[in-house]
């Protein structure tokens, strides 16, 4: 099966490219804005795993890196919930667009199956934080 993570490049991402390399052949595509291409270098070498290093919003690239995969893990998003909220179009960029874009690319390619991780912005903001 050829499994498209976005986001593979976190600390969950990673850790599933991990879990499913030795069954599946894997493209990651990840900017590394906040993950590390050394959470998965060992895994590159295996040859199963591909890291596209693009930006989400890219839909044009994209959409062509979706083409071909049978199963999206869409794990891409803002892991600094205090900086969406002094940069408050961050979640809107990197959440709802970067969840659309990942959404058409796998209807425009017609990848039948999609797994979805929502980031903890969900949980809302603490009344204190620790």
């Amino acid at each position: 099966m050829n499994i498209f993570i976005s986001g593979g490049c976190g600390f969950i991402g990673s850790h599933l490219v991990e879990r499913l390399v030795n069954r599946h052949e894997i493209t990651v595509y990840d900017d590394l804005s906040s993950g590390r291409k050394a959470f998965i270098a060992p895994l590159l070498k295996s040859g199963k795993v591909k890291l596209l290093q693009e930006d989400i919003l890219n839909t044009r690239r994209l959409y062509r890196a979706m083409k071909g995969h049978d199963l999206v893990f869409h794990l891409a998003a803002n892991p600094d919930i205090r900086y969406g909220i002094e940069r408050t179009d961050t979640d809107l960029r990197l959440g709802t667009l970067a969840t659309y874009s990942i959404l058409e690319g796998t209807r425009r390619s017609g990848i039948p199956r999609i797994a979805f991780a929502s980031s903890s912005v969900v949980y809302g903001e603490p009344e204190q934080f620790p």
